[in-house]
């Protein structure tokens, strides 16, 4: 038997593909895309991706407060005097060049506070059918929760309107509504009578009206008071020329000596106490009347209330209840 010997270099062995697979090429390496981009390669756009840390901030826009047309007025009654009224509608219409054309007025029928604004503010030519009165019972802060509800309902007309929204108070709560309102996009000042009290802290701008004194309630009596037919304004008089009746309760010394020595200032804050309060018939002031009247001129807390009025020389009491009187 013969054999055939090849030479390697002589067989020729040709790859043949196996039956139905094809050749696919290599692999594809999942690292490529996230291979870094070198210098002289391009991006599509729509691979390029923008970090966080690189976007430019979004401006926000702001949106300036129109110029108001017209002054909407919210007064405490029980923190603030009629006796403003004057000052503070002159600095409306003369300052601002503004009319008014909602007042909302709130405070408790105790003091007559609310009728004794109605009549001062009609006395300033401003009809009444721009007048909301609230009439609340005699509560702590009960005035001031009428006006933040009235201010919350209104707050999209002043803002639509606009209207230049003025707190006629000092009263914190009220303030803060205030700067609420403002936050939300309304105008908003605040205003009250100067006095000895640390003025109100707020960002708000605050119109500082003139110290009501002795001298303008006399002037403004007629507005100031709310007089009735049975009813007639006396001046005030010492008790050693109020004549004794039988049916006239005994008036009795609150203390033979103050028990806090009167000072300048105190004798400033008693005369703004007599300007602010009417005298009744027989003399004095209701006692009532007097502590509110302390009250907007600063004296919040009652102790301090009670020291002040220990420390008026010669005070007198007469009555009881909602009828009694100090005479000083």
């Amino acid at each position: 038997m013969e054999s055939a010997l090849w030479s390697a270099e002589a067989i020729k062995v040709e790859a043949e593909p196996l039956p139905g697979v094809k050749d696919e090429g290599s692999p594809t390496d999942e690292r490529a895309s996230s291979a870094p981009v070198v210098a002289g390669e391009s991006v599509p756009a729509d691979e390029i991706v923008e970090r966080p840390e690189e976007r430019s901030p979004v401006a926000k826009r702001i949106i300036p407060l129109q110029p108001p047309r017209s002054v909407a007025l919210y007064i405490d009654g029980d923190n603030q005097s009629p006796a403003i009224a004057r000052d503070l509608l002159a600095s409306v219409r003369q300052d601002l060049g503004l009319e008014v054309s909602r007042v909302v007025l709130a405070g408790n029928d105790h003091g007559h506070t609310v009728p004794r604004w109605q009549a001062a503010l009609a006395k300033e030519a401003l009809s009444e059918d721009r007048i909301v009165a609230l009439c609340v019972p005699k509560k702590p802060e009960a005035a001031d929760l009428a006006l933040i509800l009235e201010l919350g309902a209104a707050m999209e007309r002043h803002r639509q309107g606009p209207d230049l929204v003025v707190i006629v108070s000092r009263d914190e709560w009220l303030i803060g509504a205030a700067e609420a309102v403002r936050a939300r996009g309304c105008r908003v000042w605040v205003a009250y009578a100067e006095n000895d009290a640390v003025p109100a802290q707020t960002p708000l701008p605050t119109l500082l009206l003139p110290a009501i004194n002795r001298a303008q309630a006399q002037v403004r009596a007629a507005t100031a008071g709310v007089k009735t037919p049975t009813e007639r304004t006396l001046p005030t008089v010492s008790t050693s020329t109020v004549p004794s009746t039988p049916a006239a309760p005994t008036a009795k010394p609150t203390a033979a000596a103050p028990a806090v020595q009167p000072t300048p200032s105190h004798t400033k804050l008693l005369a703004q106490v007599r300007a602010q309060c009417q005298v009744q018939p027989g003399g004095g002031y209701l006692a009532t009347e007097v502590g509110q009247v302390l009250y907007t001129l600063g004296l919040t807390d009652k102790a301090a209330r009670t020291r002040f009025l220990k420390a008026i020389d010669g005070l007198q009491e007469a009555g009881a209840g909602g009828a009694k009187r100090l005479i000083f």
